[in-house]
């Protein structure tokens, strides 16, 4: 054992004295070569302890750990290295994908693609029946000139006279609605009526104008002339009859009149006087409470008192507002009757003044009959016009009416036409066919929600991916970042440079492919394609990607030791 010791400790000596127990180094030079058969008897407590010294490969040893440590804190003071933040995703065009949908209800004919086929702008993609647009562009027109055809119709019934049975002929070929029929047929008779009226006047010969018809009429009406001045006599004395009974009611109603208006004057000062003697007893009500409760509160008077006081102001309010009702009632009834009878009043005075007319008429009719009954055709004349003239405004605006239809039509006939035209649908841009729904026999839905086809343009291709909320406050526009196809592998294909083009403004909320708050974002490509030692791999739309985005290009190595330091100093705070 002491031998060990004594190689492993640089073969240094010590001297120990057992009386005082002081120690004396000496070195092997210092005393000599040292008899080998020492160390192998046993060590007394009290015989001295030899060590040799270390061998010089441990000392190497230790500078070496110093050296090497030494150099790599300086490495890592020096060195950088890439702080990246990982997210997947895939790729997309840059540009919309472009969804075809039939520009109208239709049926598909024929479909020049198949999914995936890659097309150019302008190409033919499918085209639509057309023989529904057709039949319906005929009943279109068909429509449009009836319409027009009804409105010559009755522009020439307006402008010009025509026979009742011309106008029956034009009613059926033209199908009008019976309202509209009867309009026409009415203006017909009208105008047949004072065409008999102006020659009863005298106005026009007789002639070929009058039919079988009016002449009879004209007859009739001659003969009933001379029987009219019999029958004005007796009209006369019936008016001034009724005439006689209308004054007297009309002075009754009069004084009724006057004794309402004083009743309604007794009432509304009746009601007056009423609230003010109402109100002057509530005040007292009210100035005796605030008199007697303070006396509750010095404990002077029961608060039943000062209770039963309450509860008779309350019952006096209601008194009033039920007083104040009744009498507005009351009042509101007798001015109503007052409003009947000024009504009444105005009524006689109208019954007064026609009968008064009606008897001057009727005196009139007997002084001379020739010249009342031309003023009656006259009437007969005006009142027939004022009706025609209410026919045209009908008939004016069914005009108006049918003309917005035509136009209506006209902008559903060039739609149509339009739709003739464009029965093919071509690309709108270049890209490749996806989603293809359209077949011979399709029948697009009507509202237009679900498109024929999809084409995804040929627009260079971005990496869209999810980045994580932790992960997000590293990010930035500009960065660069590594972006690596997952269906070529990296070792072999390598990886395509790019940078952040656009960061989400918001965090989707996670959903069932993604458990977690992310951020879209978009990685712009330096190159759209994969390139190898034999050829270039073009990159395709929907394609999985990984992306290593360099947040920290230049960060230190030794930030990752003192940023480890730091956390285990932090938690210790918080354990404290």
């Amino acid at each position: 054992m002491n031998q060990s010791r004594a190689n492993e400790h640089k073969g240094a000596i010590v001297h120990q004295n057992g009386s005082n127990g002081s120690n004396t180094l000496t070195t092997s030079s210092d005393t000599g070569k040292i008899d080998n058969q020492s160390f192998l008897s046993p060590v007394n407590p009290e015989q001295a302890v030899i060590l040799r010294q270390s061998p010089v490969w441990s000392r190497g040893v230790v500078w070496t750990i110093i050296g090497v440590t030494t150099a790599t804190v300086i490495w890592a003071s020096v060195a950088s290295i890439e702080q990246v933040v990982s997210a997947q995703g895939q790729l997309k065009p840059q540009g919309t994908v472009k969804e075809l949908q039939a520009p109208f209800d239709g049926v598909v004919k024929e479909v020049f693609i198949e999914d995936g086929d890659r097309v150019k702008k302008g190409q033919i993609l499918v085209a639509m029946d057309s023989e529904s647009t057709e039949a319906e562009l005929i009943s279109l027109n068909k429509v449009k000139k009836s319409l027009e055809q009804e409105n010559r119709f009755y522009r020439t019934l307006m402008s010009t006279t025509l026979e009742p049975a011309q106008v029956q002929a034009a009613i059926i070929k033209l199908e009008l609605p019976p309202e509209v029929a009867a309009l026409a047929l009415n203006r017909s008779s009208l105008l047949a009526e004072n065409q008999l009226y102006q020659v009863q006047l005298g106005q026009t010969a007789p002639g070929n104008q009058l039919n079988p018809a009016e002449i009879a009429r004209l007859r009739a009406a001659r003969g009933e002339l001379a029987s009219r001045a019999m029958a004005a006599q007796l009209e006369m004395e019936q008016l001034e009859k009724q005439l006689r009974q209308t004054q007297i009611q009309l002075s009754d109603a009069k004084k009724q009149l006057n004794d309402d208006k004083k009743v309604l004057a007794e009432i509304r000062e009746r009601n007056k006087q009423a609230k003010a003697e109402a109100e002057e007893a509530l005040k007292i009500e009210e100035s005796i409470l605030g008199d007697v409760e303070p006396l509750l509160e010095e404990g002077a008077l029961a608060k039943l008192q000062v209770e039963r006081q309450k509860q008779s102001i309350v019952e006096r309010k209601q008194r009033l507002t039920e007083q104040l009702a009744n009498g507005t009632i009351e009042y509101d009834r007798q001015r109503q009757q007052v409003q009947d009878r000024q009504g009444e009043i105005t009524r006689l005075q109208q019954e007064e003044r026609r009968l008064e007319l009606a008897i001057a008429q009727a005196k009139a009719r007997w002084n001379n009959t020739v010249i009342l009954t031309e003023k009656e055709v006259r009437d007969s004349i005006s009142d027939n016009k004022e009706r025609i003239a209410e026919i045209d405004s009908q008939l004016t605006k069914i005009i108006v009416e049918n003309a917005k239809r035509i136009a209506e039509l006209d902008s559903q006939i060039s739609r149509t036409k339009v739709t003739l035209k464009y029965q093919e649908i071509k690309a709108p841009v270049a890209g490749t066919v996806f989603d293809l729904k359209a077949a011979p026999g399709y029948v697009p839905p009507p509202n237009k929600t679900e498109p024929l086809l999809k084409i995804v343009p040929d627009d260079n291709l971005v990496a869209e991916v999810d980045v994580t909320n932790q992960d997000i406050g590293f990010v930035r526009t500009g960065q660069k970042a590594d972006v690596r196809i997952d269906s070529f592998p990296f070792s072999e294909f390598g990886d395509i440079k790019g940078e952040v083009l656009s960061i989400g403004s918001d965090a989707l909320e996670p959903d069932e492919i993604h458990r977690f708050y992310r951020f879209p974002t978009k990685i712009k490509l330096d190159e759209q394609f994969l390139e190898t030692s034999d050829r270039e791999i073009p990159l395709q739309s929907g394609m999985s990607v990984s992306v290593n985005i360099k947040v920290r290009e230049n960060r230190k190595v030794i930030s990752l030791v003192t940023e480890l330091f730091t956390k285990k100093v932090e938690s210790l705070k918080q354990v404290r």
